[in-house]
């Protein structure tokens, strides 16, 4: 009895003394974390100091039963960017509380976003451990959304139940993502479905649905005379096309040349000269659009030039009274804030941007490889541009300026106009 006595005794003390360490080394991750955030970030020696405590704290929490502690641990790996220590504490937090979602909702955004895991994998997986978990649904669909990814979101977003979907925070972003994909009479569905009663006891709420709801409403009956010019487009069948093959894949697009006839000719006598080829995107914004036709941004040792484009401009066409819109997909002119600056850069949309109609010329629009161009990233190449149908006339630009041959120093990179962006 007195042996059976003394070990109690001893186990409760080992017991108290591990508790009195742990809650010291939880104060001490505080302290650490207040300063992080204070000085935005590490200053020299506060990596090891980083790595000495989370050491400290594994020692203490062998088996890992103490939540706080593998959740402070999990932290400071995060911060030291140990990737193989941050899957093994995520998979510990997951043991340790298997039903809560908030530990399996952030270990899906780590894996996708710092470990580069299949987002359809990591979600699927997820989407079956809480089959009734409509913030999984929602995290796979923002996720999808984060990398232009709109159609698969949508894929994911509509495994939601009618309920579920036509709750405010889903029908915000599946409205969002239809709207991005050109399907604007749906995306005003989406919106119509939400209960007037939860709007009307939320005017905050109510001001944006109805700023969503007229942008869908304004950009539906562009839509619909868009649609009927295409159609009648396709009926003559005999705009030029060119294939853009990208480093990505390749991309079919139609010239507006009814609409922006200078523009196309200005395309197509630089395309016929091999003018794109090599050419790298040198600005891409995801959720918007790439830019190319810079012709510095060749990767070449032999091209030396400092010119940004062919050596003149061309006018503008966006100020026509049958100028075209820009959807997703559309292939439109870079330029600077002045007129008729125009010259070889263009940007390829990756969802419909309103706020540049008769802003900036639209002389194109996607017809295959939508998902390439989305998927383009910042120097990825535009490896040839060739013509594969055009009619039957010379392409000839009309200029504005004088063509220069050896441009004696750099000018300022034509670009979408500052106040152009939301």
């Amino acid at each position: 009895m007195l042996i059976s006595s003394i070990c109690s005794l001893m186990l409760a003390t080992s017991l108290f003394m591990a508790a009195d360490t742990a809650e010291q080394l939880l104060g001490q991750y505080q302290t650490l974390k207040t300063t992080l955030q204070n000085q935005r970030g590490f200053t020299p020696g506060d990596k090891e100091t980083t790595r000495k405590l989370r050491d400290q704290m594994a020692a203490v929490n062998t088996n890992h039963e103490n939540f706080q502690l593998v959740a402070a641990e999990l932290q400071m790996s995060i911060w030291l960017e140990d990737k193989e220590q941050c899957n093994t504490l995520f998979q510990e937090l997951s043991t340790l509380q298997p039903s809560n979602l908030s530990i399996a909702l952030a270990w899906a955004d780590y894996s996708c976003q710092e470990m580069g895991a299949d987002a359809d994998v990591v979600y699927e997986e997820l989407a079956e451990r809480f089959p009734n978990s409509p913030e999984i649904i929602l995290n796979w669909a923002r996720s999808l959304e984060a990398k232009n990814q709109f159609t698969k979101a949508i894929e994911s977003i509509v495994r939601l139940d009618d309920a579920a979907l036509s709750s405010p925070e889903a029908a915000q972003l599946y409205a969002s993502l239809l709207f991005a994909n050109n399907r604007f009479t749906d995306s005003l569905a989406a919106l119509d479905a939400i209960d007037s009663s939860v709007l009307a006891s939320d005017p905050v709420l109510s001001t944006r649905i109805d700023s969503a709801r007229t942008n869908s409403q304004n950009a539906a009956e562009k839509w619909e005379a868009e649609l009927a010019i295409r159609e009648v487009e396709a009926t003559a069948s005999d705009l030029p096309l060119v294939l853009m093959q990208t480093s990505k894949g390749p991309i079919e697009i139609e010239l507006f040349e009814d609409h922006a006839p200078n523009t196309v000719a200005n395309f197509i006598s630089l395309t016929d000269t091999g003018y794109y080829d090599g050419i790298l995107f040198h600005r891409v914004i995801p959720k918007f659009m790439a830019q190319g036709g810079d012709p510095s941004s060749r990767k070449s040792e032999d091209d030396s030039t400092t010119d940004d484009g062919p050596g003149y401009t061309i006018k503008d066409e966006h100020t026509n009274e049958d100028h075209r819109n820009h959807f997703a997909g559309t292939l439109s002119m870079a330029k600077t804030s002045a007129p008729n600056t125009g010259g070889s850069q263009f940007f390829l949309t990756h969802l419909p941007t309103p706020h540049l109609d008769g802003r900036h010329t639209v002389f194109g629009r996607i017809t295959s490889g939508l998902e390439t161009a989305r998927a383009i990233e910042k120097d990825d190449e535009i490896i040839a541009v060739i013509v594969i149908r055009k009619r039957d006339h010379e392409y000839t630009p009309e200029k504005v300026g004088e063509e220069k041959v050896a441009p004696p120093k750099p000018v300022k990179t034509p670009t979408l106009d500052s106040s152009s962006f939301k």
